[in-house]
């Protein structure tokens, strides 16, 4: 802020704090410092810590509102440099590829380099067995130049189709299709699985740490033990049982229930 009055901000929507700030220039903000170290300095109950509101502050932060005043700012900072743009930054995650997908990547590429050379070779060898056979029945470059050149354009593109058909691009695709199946599985056994990705990589695990709470629980309170003069214990794993079992006394067994 470099001139204004009045100026006061709502920065609720950055640091979750409802009540207004003061915002001044810098040279009245130190004012304002200097006053509170002399006004701390005679203070009886000596120096007590400082929050948001004791002193005003020169710093407009960006995505918030002015609520009151007027004045002149200068920008400082854009995008990625201003407050907003750092909690964006953090908040942005980098998608990692799977074990799965990293090793189908070191699948594919390692078929290619051997598509590459055996399309290489193939290619190399028909070139040589041309030149052999035309060279044992003699050349002949005035009459035959376009069959030559015919058959030279089939070798190659012999050499691409190899290339072509030895990349798995089906893959990729066949994965996919098995990991969907593996979902719908799941979803059968009331499994709900969110990303695809979590089927393999729960697959690929060897030993799962997991807490208690809320994880292993059944989310069903039930009535285990209860006092009458003396600690009774209820047969909850019994499927059916009645409460004059425990509570002999009717109208006492009856107040039980509803409470």
């Amino acid at each position: 802020m470099i001139q204004g009055s009045g100026v006061t901000t709502d920065e609720s929507s950055m640091t979750g704090e409802s009540i207004e700030l003061k915002k001044e220039n810098l040279e009245m903000c130190e004012q304002r410092l200097e006053e509170k170290v002399e006004e701390e300095k005679f203070s009886k109950g000596g120096a007590k810590e400082r929050t948001n509101h004791d002193l005003p502050s020169p710093i407009l932060v960006s995505g918030t509102q002015i609520q009151t005043g007027e004045g002149w700012f200068m920008v400082l900072v854009v995008g990625k440099n201003s407050c907003l743009g750092k909690i964006m930054a953090k908040l942005s995650t980098k998608i990692e590829a799977t074990p799965l997908q990293e090793k189908l990547e070191v699948i594919a590429t390692d078929i290619g380099k051997v598509g590459m050379i055996a399309a290489t070779i193939t290619v190399l060898v028909l070139f040589a067995r041309f030149f052999i056979e035309e060279g044992i029945a003699g050349y002949d470059w005035g009459g035959k130049i376009g069959s030559y050149i015919q058959s030279w354009f089939e070798y190659i593109i012999i050499g691409i189709t190899i290339v072509v058909v030895a990349v798995p691009e089906g893959l990729p695709l066949a994965v996919m299709i098995s990991l969907a199946y593996s979902v719908r599985k799941m979803l059968v056994d009331k499994n709900f699985v969110k990303r695809l990705a979590s089927c393999e990589i729960m697959g690929g695990a060897n030993n799962i740490c997991s807490d208690k709470t809320g994880t292993l629980t059944k989310n069903e309170m039930t009535v285990t033990n209860f006092w009458q003069g003396s600690d009774k214990v209820l047969r909850v794993e019994e499927e059916v049982y009645t409460m004059s079992d425990h509570i002999p006394h009717h109208k006492t067994a009856k107040l039980f229930l509803e409470a």
